[in-house]
């Protein structure tokens, strides 16, 4: 028996398993894989080496711009992308606006053609079809903000997903129950057909929900980028380090006994075997099944990860170019809905891109772009004509050109999957047998481009847990092996902690937060003694420091009746005790103690919680600068922090703007920032948590209609 575990594989290779970096291999050069290896180089720096594998003989999957000759570019596959700023960080807008440098114009819509009608808005209602459809839809419009708030929208936590009431209809029966009226009925599903890219019946309720609110305003806007969206993809291709190949097609990925995996990679028609640490399938769910998966565990992994999220649904994309842009006599907006195909959105491409044509690009979505996936471009462009003729009866006399693209199975119907899971079990999915197995993808958020961002950022926080265990394994080693004579001291903790966790920083970003005044109670929930608690009782707060110490129980009492040992799951206080809580010690709690240790917190605390915990989501040179998870036990990223304090009842608290502006502000003043202990906004808001009770994301008004409703 050969026991190399590198048997038939060639030679070049077995050297390269010599290096001391660990190859992490993205399976796809899509959106998902660019992102990857965007958060990837952001979080881990030079410490593994990365190389993406593309099979087509381009990068961005589905963010796609075509060109037509002599009249200039339209979007052929990403129509659109969701700006959610005015709720909270949009890192998505970020990276393009201000890391991409890329100029953005925003796209508005919201006529409907129903019937022939051009309605400009549903206020339009009642005039083509009666006041009873208008006054349903309007109705239904505001319940659904009542069941889904913006703030609620943008967190999107998968609790609050579960327990939703509407989770367990289906989008039809939603439909049926909701809307007597037959007009109104029909007017929404048509308003929404597009978003939900399938038939109502094959989603659920809640999904059908968010792409409701999402033509109401305080949700988001909607933008695109001028010159096409492909540049968000090639702008992102410049900027990493990684290995980019085209033409390569992953035609199978074996796992190795050594716990490494090899992949078959045909580059430009000749094989090649490649050895990885980790692999990452960024591809869509059917590409999947293309991928020869020389293992049984494997194979189960990915049948089982495919088997939930499985629920295809289909975009059809047919643009068509015109002499003239005649429509623009009818709609003034960048893009409107149509009651042909079950509901289409058609966006006039001439005025996001200024060409001097009219150019329509029909968004077919669902069952209707399924069934037209097998005509010819001539037939579709009929339909597509005919579909327009009742309205606009010019539209065949003036057409010069035409593109389709057919997107089968490319998003989800049920982005999320069945029952919304953490992020860790829908991007691992065998972490004990196949932990160097990750996937990403958009079908496990919302099916959109900031969902497959967010895929990514979920993705590699697992890859850089591991990475930042394994280089502080061999940073032991290396010391064991030296005298103590030779070991450098490492960058005092204690410092970075008293200039972030400093007694006057804290009081003035709890004050901002959530008011706070002298003489608060306040408990500093700690995994050792330091200067916090005493300075904010200088500064006139009645500050408790309650170390846990599991080796330390027992120990004689200190004389400051305002220290105390305890176990971390042991807190002696009736609940709502404290005003706030002050926690930098839960990441170093054992995991079997974690969730007692979190409800013990949560029981005490009346008005917030302030989360100081080491997250992985700070860059690796800084974590390993400053000794951060020495003595960790819980090494985690932000969002594993918020949904652990979710399931226990506590929710966001800094989801309002201006206050979230001026604690940022009062942040970078103290030296956050770029390359520190907190590096962008979006990390402070991941912070500051409140009881769910103190919270009124259900009752707060979506809309102005709303309140006065």
């Amino acid at each position: 028996m050969n026991l190399n575990p590198y048997f038939g594989v060639s030679e070049r290779l077995v050297k390269y398993r010599q290096s001391s970096k660990p190859r992490v291999a993205i399976v796809g050069g899509g959106p998902g894989g660019l992102f990857t290896a965007w958060h990837l180089e952001a979080k881990v720096g030079d410490a593994c080496d990365i190389a993406i594998y593309e099979a087509s003989h381009r990068v961005g999957g589905k963010v796609a711009t075509g060109r037509m000759a002599g009249i200039g570019p339209y979007e052929a596959g990403v129509a659109e992308i969701y700006d959610y700023s005015r709720l909270g960080p949009d890192p998505l807008k970020e990276l393009i606006t201000k890391e991409l440098k890329l100029n953005i114009k925003y796209i508005e819509g919201g006529p409907c053609i129903l019937g022939g009608k051009v309605l400009q808005s549903v206020d339009d209602l009642s005039k083509h079809f009666g006041a009873r459809a208008q006054s349903e839809v309007e109705r239904f419009r505001k319940r659904c903000a009542r069941m889904l708030s913006p703030k609620n929208y943008y967190l999107s936590i998968a609790e609050a997903d579960n327990a939703h009431p509407w989770v367990r209809d289906s989008g039809d029966a939603l439909l049926e129950r909701e809307l007597a009226d037959e007009v109104a009925r029909r007017y929404v599903r048509v308003m929404a057909h597009s978003d939900v890219a399938a038939p109502p019946h094959l989603t659920n309720g809640l999904n059908f929900l968010k792409n409701v609110v999402m033509d109401i305003d305080g949700y988001m806007d909607i933008f695109s980028v001028l010159g096409g969206n492909e540049q968000i993809v090639h702008g992102l291709a410049n900027l990493l380090s990684a290995e980019i190949n085209l033409n390569s097609h992953v035609e199978a990925v074996e796992p190795l006994p050594d716990g490494t995996y090899c992949l078959d990679v045909r580059i430009n028609g000749l094989q090649e075997a490649v050895i990885a640490d980790y692999v990452v399938f960024a591809v869509p769910l059917t590409a999947l099944s293309l991928i020869d998966l020389r293992s049984e565990a494997l194979r189960q992994a990915i049948d089982r990860h495919v088997g939930y999220f499985d629920r295809p649904a289909h975009y059809l994309r047919a643009t068509l170019a015109f002499a003239r842009p005649f429509y623009r006599e009818r709609i003034h907006k960048d893009w409107w809905m149509m009651d042909a195909f079950d509901g289409v959105c058609v966006y006039d491409e001439s005025a996001r891109q200024d060409l001097g044509f009219g150019v329509l690009s029909f968004l077919i979505a669902g069952n209707a772009a399924l069934s037209m996936a097998n005509l010819s471009d001539e037939r579709i462009e009929q339909l597509c004509l005919d579909a327009l003729a009742p309205v606009f009866p010019e539209a065949p006399g003036l057409i010069v050109d035409r593109r389709i693209h057919r997107w089968m199975a490319s998003v989800n119907a049920m982005p999320g999957g069945p029952r919304a899971r953490r992020r860790l079990d829908n991007h691992r999915p065998d972490p004990q047998r196949l932990p160097g197995v990750i996937l990403v993808g958009d079908y496990m958020f919302d099916s959109t481009l900031n969902g497959v961002l967010d895929s990514g950022d979920s993705a590699t926080d697992i890859i850089a847990i591991d990475l930042l265990r394994i280089r502080q394994k061999q940073k032991r080693r290396v010391l064991d092996l030296v005298s103590a004579s030779e070991v450098r001291e490492p960058a005092p903790r204690r410092a970075v902690l008293q200039q972030f966790f400093g007694a006057p920083v804290l009081a003035d970003l709890l004050a901002i937060a959530w008011r706070m005044q002298k003489g608060a109670r306040i408990l500093h929930f700690a995994a050792e003694s330091g200067e916090l608690t005493p300075a904010l009782r200088a500064l006139g707060y009645d500050a408790y420091d309650f170390v846990f110490d599991l080796a330390a129980l027992g120990a004689p009492a200190r004389a400051d009746d305002w220290f105390n040992f305890f176990g971390p799951t042991d807190l002696p206080f009736e609940p709502g005790f404290f005003d706030f809580v002050i926690e930098t010690g839960l990441c170093r709690v054992p995991q079997a103690l974690l969730s007692d240790a979190i409800n013990s917190l949560v029981r005490v605390t009346r008005r917030g919680l302030f989360l100081g915990s080491i997250t992985v989501d700070l860059p690796i040179d800084l974590i390993e600068r400053y000794e951060h998870i020495e003595d960790v036990e819980t090494l985690a990223s932000r969002w594993d922090w918020s949904d652990l304090l979710h399931a226990h009842g506590l929710v966001h608290a800094l989801m309002e703007s201006e206050r979230l502006d001026q604690v940022w502000r009062r942040a970078v003043a103290a030296g956050a920032g770029a390359g520190h202990w907190c590096e962008d906004i979006e990390g402070m808001l991941y912070c500051f948590y409140e009881p769910k009770d103190a919270n009124m994301l259900e009752t707060e008004p979506a809309y102005a209609w709303v309140q006065s409703a």
